[in-house]
């Protein structure tokens, strides 16, 4: 029965986190390094997710193209979130989420076929300008952070898509697995 869980739940749950916690975070640099609060987001993640799911099974059955998939998806989770945590310690979250989507909106840009979508399109990147209040401005490591990031959301969308098709491997499973990569990865920083 947990396995039923609409595909529309998990997009909602999880764009409820994924701005949730960096607004949280925000608050906690006063008292925890920016990478060290980059760390505690993918530690707890890896914890919930190994209680949850134990990814450690579907690794261990897993071909050598599927780990190495994983291993990918871990190292990119891992320096998107540093990228992100430093970005947002240097921007406002706003123009940082702003930023992180503008790949997402280059490939809805190539797929728009017709006046309908472009026009969908266009009204989504306007609310976004007006919701978040971007301002391509300020310390300029931020910016250059905040484009890095946007490039490891790209990876991550690609990848995430590979794992999901992947044979031996379920997506909630590969994100399980690779968030445990991606806390082995994230640990020196």
């Amino acid at each position: 029965m947990a396995d039923r869980v609409p595909p529309h739940l998990y997009f909602v749950v999880s764009a409820v986190f994924h701005y949730l916690g960096p607004a949280f975070a925000v608050l906690l640099f006063a008292r925890v390094e920016v990478l060290g609060v980059a760390w505690l987001r993918i530690a707890s993640a890896a914890l919930v997710f190994a209680l949850w799911r134990r990814p450690w099974r579907a690794f261990a059955s897993l071909d050598g193209e599927g780990r190495r998939l994983l291993y990918a998806w871990g190292a990119v989770l891992a320096a998107m979130n540093a990228c992100f945590y430093v970005a947002i310690d240097r921007l406002p979250l706003g123009t940082v989420a702003a930023i992180e989507f503008l790949p997402v909106i280059a490939l809805a840009a190539l797929g728009a076929r017709g006046a309908r979508n472009a026009a969908a399109l266009a009204a989504a990147v306007a609310g976004v300008y007006l919701l978040t209040g971007v301002r391509v401005e300020g310390e300029a490591l931020g910016v250059a952070l905040a484009f890095a990031n946007a490039v490891l959301f790209a990876a991550y969308i690609v990848l995430a898509h590979r794992v999901a098709r992947h044979g031996a491997l379920s997506g909630i499973d590969g994100l399980a697995a690779s968030m445990l990569i991606a806390l082995v990865v994230v640990t020196p920083m």
